[in-house]
């Protein structure tokens, strides 16, 4: 028997005290210097989930340094005997700039059980620079409203600088370490914003999230699944009988003739004291040719995901946008409808209707205010008078597809003009009206 019980104590010393096996050490052993340059970014526009290393692998060895200098080596790390929990950062992230709470409740509530860093890598939703995840120009409705205008960082200095800024801006309690100026800890454990990795102290991964503590991950499970605690927030998320409420911060039709992105702005909000589970869908996405859409909810999804089930905490607000990206080459009006659905109550659904416009038609001079303008009736079932645009002498009527429908030329009428549409099928139209001081661009609806 005491023979026995010698082996089962060498047994679990062994396990507590054996060395990680890891992948291979991925990227350089040696601080980079300041000028060094970030190496050409591949875009990367598939899933978060699928990319980067997989639960139940062993994770790639590395090492990275902070903004002093001081080095973080992964191997050495879990050679202290703590699990490690890696989450990645990116400034222009609004996801991870929201989770920076949860990253420091964690780093206090497991201290001494758990070591917690920020991997910092790439800009998601750079000022001016196309976004990798994105390949559009994405800078977010999110960073310019709270001014967070940041070019993709072209040297190792410029992205330490970021960082800077950032620490200076938020209260972050967990070590930041920076990806390398190739960026190989983002290449390998996944081309993500706001990914996390929980690894054990053998350098088996326990849990990747795509995104991190996202529905239905969560991360205190993991941790205590994994630690054998119990901190009390591990919550598995089923959905309340909630009911939440729709309306539009923005226009339902956003005009913006320069090509730039274009964002229609609504928000959410919980009005129970219960969680609750929104399921979200795009029904409509009727786009010019060459254009794309994407919606941005919890985080920002890529053009390609239709639809996505979110969280949306009690008495929370959550600002949603319906983002177009108009081709260079194509002009016109897309036109986007969400639909949402409490997935616990199925009286409480909501609508979002976003019409984004790059104005199909634009005159050579100084837009009129389109306040001036009066379109009446509307909707209009064969005719309808438009007033208020100093000699009007073009009419273009597009519909929802930017297609060309009817055109009104060398009109010399000085205040007014009758409009006949008894021709056209009923529906959604942009009129683009063309004058001697500008043009103006108004939304119909022929309704018979």
């Amino acid at each position: 028997m005491r023979n026995i019980t010698l082996g089962l104590l060498c047994l679990i010393t062994f396990q507590l005290f054996a060395q990680p096996i890891l992948l291979p050490h991925i990227g350089g052993k040696v601080i980079p210097n300041y000028s060094d340059a970030i190496c050409k970014i591949p875009w990367y526009l598939g899933s978060f989930y699928k990319s980067g290393l997989t639960a139940g692998t062993k994770a790639h060895d590395f090492t990275l340094f902070d903004l002093k200098g001081d080095s973080l080596n992964l191997k050495k790390a879990l050679s202290n005997h703590r699990p490690v929990l890696l989450v990645a950062g990116s400034y222009t992230c609004f996801v991870y700039r929201d989770k920076v709470p949860i990253i420091n409740d964690l780093f206090d509530r497991y201290a001494g059980l758990l070591d917690v860093y920020i991997i910092y890598n790439l800009e998601a939703h750079p000022y001016i620079d196309t976004s990798v995840y994105f390949g559009k120009v994405n800078t977010s409705t999110r960073n310019i409203s709270e001014n967070i205008l940041i070019r993709q960082p072209t040297t190792y200095g410029e992205r330490k600088a970021v960082i800077s800024e950032m620490v200076q801006k938020m209260t972050i309690k967990a070590p930041i370490f920076i990806d390398g100026p190739c960026n190989a800890w983002w290449s390998t454990f996944g081309p993500a914003p706001n990914n996390a990795y929980l690894i054990d102290t053998t350098g088996t991964i326990i849990a990747k999230h795509g995104w991190f503590d996202r529905y239905p991950d969560q991360i205190y499970c993991d941790i205590d699944s994994l630690l054998g605690t119990q901190s009390g927030k591990c919550n598995k998320v089923k959905g309340g009988k909630s009911s939440f409420s729709f309306k539009y911060i923005s226009n339902d039709t956003v005009i913006d003739p320069s090509g730039a992105t274009i964002s229609v702005d609504a928000e959410l909000e919980n009005l129970g004291s219960e969680d609750i589970l929104i399921y979200a869908r795009k029904l409509n996405n009727d786009l010019p040719n060459g254009w794309e859409s994407s919606m941005c909810i919890d985080v920002c999804y890529s053009s390609s995901t239709d639809s996505t089930t979110f969280v949306l905490s009690a008495g929370a607000v959550q600002p949603v946008h319906v983002y177009f990206y108009p081709s260079i080459f194509g002009v016109g009006t897309g036109y986007v409808r969400l639909g949402f659905k409490n997935l616990n109550n199925s009286n409480n659904t909501a609508m979002f209707h976003a019409y984004g416009s790059n104005e199909m038609i634009t005159s050579t001079k100084n837009t009129n205010d389109q306040q001036s303008v009066i379109v009446y009736p509307n909707p209009v079932n064969n005719e309808m008078t438009i007033q208020n645009i100093e000699q009007v002498h073009d009419i273009y009527i597009f519909n929802l597809l930017g297609k060309l429908a009817k055109t009104f030329n060398k009109i010399d009428e000085y205040n007014s003009y009758i409009l006949n549409v008894q021709d056209l099928v009923e529906g959604v139209y942009y009129l683009n009206l063309i004058g001697t001081k500008g043009s103006a661009l108004k939304k119909i609806e022929i309704i018979r």
